[in-house]
């Protein structure tokens, strides 16, 4: 069982901790969106990582444990981890519908 840690928000690469679930679900036959490898950072705080095909639950279930900070689940076909709001989508889950919170600095 492949247990993820909590992303790190300070980190100039906070979505190194969903690194290995992506590589699961491309090794299992999933692919990223055309033009799209990889994790995107988004100008608003976070950063995407779009994979063409639906997500696989039921593998993810059998492999992978999150931590709570991370929303894992087939009903919107995403995983964002809410401390780094780094998402991987599938297209039922795509970044530009994620409202980001407003930041308080």
């Amino acid at each position: 069982m492949m247990e993820i840690a909590p992303g790190d928000p300070g980190s100039t690469e906070p979505w190194r901790n969903l690194l290995p679930v992506v590589e699961l679900l491309l090794a299992h036959g999933n692919r990223y969106v055309p033009g799209r490898e990889g994790f995107i950072v988004d100008p608003r705080g976070g950063a995407a990582c779009e994979l063409e095909l639906p997500l696989d639950f039921d593998l993810l279930a059998s492999e992978v444990t999150f931590p709570e900070t991370v929303d894992a689940g087939p009903e919107r076909d995403g995983i964002l981890d809410r401390g780094t709001w780094c998402l991987i989508s599938g297209p039922g889950e795509r970044a530009s519908r994620i409202v980001m919170p407003e930041r308080l600095d």
